[in-house]
């Protein structure tokens, strides 16, 4: 056993002790999670702003960045990969005390090699089991695609899911990404058969054109709630008039 632990140590395979928690769904493994609680959630807390993630008792927070603000050399999946148990006591301090979280948004890229988008959905789902373990935390399952092809595994292993994630921000203003994520939410409402509520996070003050994108899902009985968030809040400050693009 011990050289059972020492091997898997010298392999980097720490992270098994988190997908031995957990079946391993479709071609690619994929972790199995569930997310079978609804919680309320009003306010997208950003992971670089920590003095916001107690802004109310229905605060979840969110990895909704560049990923070099979350995922560099001392980030929280290098931590779990290679096993550094400091790196990760100083996460389970960051986040002490949180109790809701969306899993992180490892960005995908349409011009990426597919294996690439494939391993970041991986770690994804790595993160979010340890941020359930270690944090007693509810984490809240993401949809992405970078495109179509992703359809096929973006959602494996959600099966038992009542809710779901999506970011929009950025696919508003760029047609080609829109029409995807559109085709992607349609995707999602079909083969979730338990799916009741989305978490949408938005920087557009026009909440009626999102709720017009997730039309297919609210016409399927879906609660779509567009929480607020920092973002959301100073472009609506401004009237109206941010661009779309950075929504």
């Amino acid at each position: 056993m011990k050289h059972k632990k020492n091997l898997r140590k010298l392999l980097n395979l720490g992270f098994l002790d988190y997908t031995n928690l957990t079946p391993k769904i479709g071609e690619l493994d994929m972790p199995y999670i569930r997310c079978k609680k609804t919680p309320y959630i009003d306010f997208l807390a950003t992971y670089s702003q920590p003095s916001t993630y107690f802004h109310s008792k229905g605060t979840c927070v969110t990895f909704f960045e560049y990923d070099v603000c979350f995922d560099g050399l001392y980030g929280l999946w290098n931590a779990i990969y290679y096993g550094v148990k400091e790196l990760q006591e100083y996460y389970i301090n960051r986040f002490k005390g949180v109790k809701y979280f969306i899993a992180p948004d490892y960005s995908k890229c349409g011009d990426a090699p597919e294996v690439e988008n494939y391993h970041r959905q991986f770690r994804s789902r790595i993160v979010a089991i340890w941020l359930t373990i270690n944090l007693d935390a509810i984490v809240i399952p993401l949809i992405s695609c970078a495109n179509e092809i992703e359809f096929k595994y973006m959602i494996d292993g959600m099966y038992d899911c009542t809710i779901v994630a999506f970011n929009i921000k950025g696919a508003m203003g760029d047609p080609i990404q829109l029409k995807i994520l559109i085709k992607s939410i349609k995707y999602t409402v079909d083969h979730l058969p338990h799916l009741q509520v989305i978490i949408v996070n938005s920087a557009s003050p026009n909440k009626t054109k999102v709720y017009e994108i997730f039309k297919y899902a609210i016409d399927a009985g879906i609660d779509v709630q567009i929480p607020d968030n920092m973002l959301q809040t100073r472009n609506r400050i401004l009237g109206g008039h941010a661009n779309d693009c950075n929504s």
